[in-house]
């Protein structure tokens, strides 16, 4: 290992001491999560597992056309016909959720991106 090597390798190895969980790589590139890692960086590679979290859209991802509803409210619905600015779209991501199918599923007003 060299020197970055063995620097990502003890960042993992503390975040798995801190609680968090860790997962390793089988040979078909899938990742597998575990609760008793082997440290065997010759073999497997190491990382923390990814967590999802949810942010507002940007102006170019707002889905026009899409239904939108108040969480609170949810009776209530407008047509998603304008991008608006990002106070309001910070504010869609807490209050509102919209559906692309006409109102058969509801999702968040944002995106669901994945953190390393």
């Amino acid at each position: 290992m060299n020197i970055e090597q063995t620097i990502e390798a003890i960042r993992v190895m503390q975040a798995y001491v801190d609680g968090k969980e860790v997962q390793y790589e089988v040979p078909n590139k899938e990742w597998i999560t575990t609760d008793q890692p082997a440290w065997n960086f010759i073999s497997y590679n190491y990382r923390i597992k990814p967590t999802a979290t949810l942010r507002p859209w940007t102006a170019d991802e707002v889905p026009l056309g899409a239904w939108m509803r108040f969480k609170r409210n949810p009776q209530d619905r407008v047509l998603l016909g304008w991008v608006s600015v990002q106070a309001d779209r910070d504010l869609w991501l807490d209050e509102r959720e919209h559906s692309t199918d006409g109102g058969k599923t509801w999702s968040a007003c944002g995106v669901v991106e994945e953190s390393k």
